[in-house]
């Protein structure tokens, strides 16, 4: 009876797995660009978004800039599942895809350094915004006496970094990096 039970169990699970075994997944290939001010206050540097993955589950986000001569001055990678905030199943990954592209281009330029608060200890400063800084006191407030354009962007799906173009180097430096953390109590 056991064996007979099982079989009909089994019969049964192919039976409800069969229409989503057959569903083959479906490629993504997103790619949006708009002119940011990046290098400088007057900048027309070029910021690309690139999803692209086959499947779409499996897609690599590409966020470049490059400057007016076309030299790159910032580059990211990451896979794109990493950086959303919950589970996608396959039919709603695609149109989510293009979503993801067009909010990094929306949001990504919306601060200059001399909106940052001003420094503070870690602890106190996550407190109040989430976010760490990662380079000096003497660069952070040099920063704050400028008005450099910052590239805010996700680098996972709890966590981003803002990106300032350092003249120096002429590429972009990591200044912040942020994220959320679970206090000791939540599991």
């Amino acid at each position: 009876m056991k064996r007979g039970y099982l079989r009909y169990l089994w019969l049964l699970a192919c039976l409800v797995s069969a229409p989503l075994l057959a569903q083959s997944p479906t490629a993504c290939d997103v790619t949006r660009t708009a002119k940011v001010a990046f290098t400088g206050q007057q900048a027309t540097d070029t910021l690309t978004v690139t999803v692209a993955g086959d499947p779409c589950r499996e897609a690599t986000v590409v966020l470049r800039i490059n400057n007016k001569d076309g030299r790159e001055v910032y580059l990211y990678e990451g896979l794109l599942l990493e950086h959303l905030p919950f589970v996608v199943h396959e039919p709603e990954l695609e149109p989510l895809v293009g979503f993801f592209a067009e909010k990094v281009i929306r949001d990504g330029f919306i601060r200059r350094t001399n909106d940052l608060p001003p420094w503070a200890p870690v602890e106190q400063y996550y407190d109040s915004t989430n976010d760490i800084i990662v380079v000096s006191e003497q660069v952070y407030n040099g920063l704050r006496g400028m008005k450099k354009p910052i590239f805010w962007h996700a680098a996972g799906d709890a966590t981003w970094v803002h990106v300032v173009y350092d003249g120096r180097s002429q590429y972009g430096r990591i200044i912040m990096r942020g994220g959320v953390f679970r206090s000791a109590g939540e599991q």
